[in-house]
Parts: C-alpha cells; structure tokens; sequence
C-alpha cells in the first residue's frame, strides 16, 4: 500500500488509490479521431515525397524508374510516378530484387492511393 501514492487510477486520473478502488467517474479525455490522424499522415508523406522529388534523383534512381516504367505499361504515369517515388527508397537499400515483386508493390501502392 505504500506504492498507492505514486499509482495514478486510470478512470479518474488521480493519483493515491487503484483502478478497481476508484468511487468516481471517468473523466472526457479528448483525443484526436482515427481520420484526422490518418489525414495527417498521409499530408506529411506527400510532403516527404514532394521534397525527394524535387532535391534530385541520381543516376542509379533514374535506371530503376525506367526499368519499371517498362514492366508496367497498364497503370497510369501519376499512380505510376508515386509509387516508384515509394519504391526508391526501398531500391537503395536491396538493388537486388526481382522485377515481379516490384510491379506487385506498386500494383499495391497504386491501389490504396486510389482508394483514398
């Protein structure tokens, strides 16, 4: 019992007494919804992405794009522009996967971005 002092209950937020202990009510906490957090995320990838693009691509970057711009002829140039951008990243650090597991990342990528 000499730890209740440093306990903080979690219905009331008080410290000094446990959870199943508390005689009060539980108190509005405000939290942001799911969807605002969600929203500002996905606005600080498009900056993130934004301030790739425009820093400059090397060379290595520039042959990828044009290998994936040749598998993949069905999706649209700015679907296809985004994800190789979310790719990019991901070619640095292994330059050695296959061709197929790139188009299905994008296929995903290109999916999602459209959903929302």
């Amino acid at each position: 019992e000499a730890n209740k002092q440093h306990v903080r209950c979690q219905k009331c937020l008080e410290f000094g007494h446990w959870t199943y202990e508390c005689k009060g009510k539980r108190k509005y906490l405000h939290r942001p919804s799911r969807t605002a957090q969600l929203a500002k995320i996905l606005k600080e990838k498009e900056k993130q992405l934004l301030l790739q693009q425009s820093a400059g691509e090397s060379a290595a970057e520039k042959k990828t794009k044009k290998k994936r711009s040749k598998s993949v002829t069905s999706s649209s140039s700015s679907s296809s522009d985004s994800s190789a951008s979310d790719s990019s990243s991901d070619s640095e650090d292994s330059s050695t996967s296959s061709s197929s597991s790139d188009s299905d990342s994008e296929d995903s990528n290109s999916s999602s971005s459209s959903s929302s």
